[in-house]
């Protein structure tokens, strides 16, 4: 899977707020790395051609790019 290379955790780490960055953030200026998805993982929603998930082992929020 093709992952951005950003990540919201701590206080900022709530499902609102990833779904805010999935529309808000300059996507292009972020780097994409191809990564396997996190084995603790779950899907959140789609915004914008960006795939939201959270992963509940570590609890952060991760980003996908769709464009595939």
């Amino acid at each position: 899977m093709k992952l951005y290379d950003h990540i919201l955790q701590g206080h900022y780490a709530t499902e609102q707020n990833a779904i805010n960055h999935a529309m808000q953030v300059d996507w292009a200026g972020i780097e994409i790395t191809e990564q396997d998805k996190p084995r603790h993982s779950r899907f959140i929603d789609n915004h914008n051609g960006i795939n939201i998930y959270y992963d509940y082992g570590a609890d952060y929020y991760f980003f996908e790019d769709d464009a595939e």
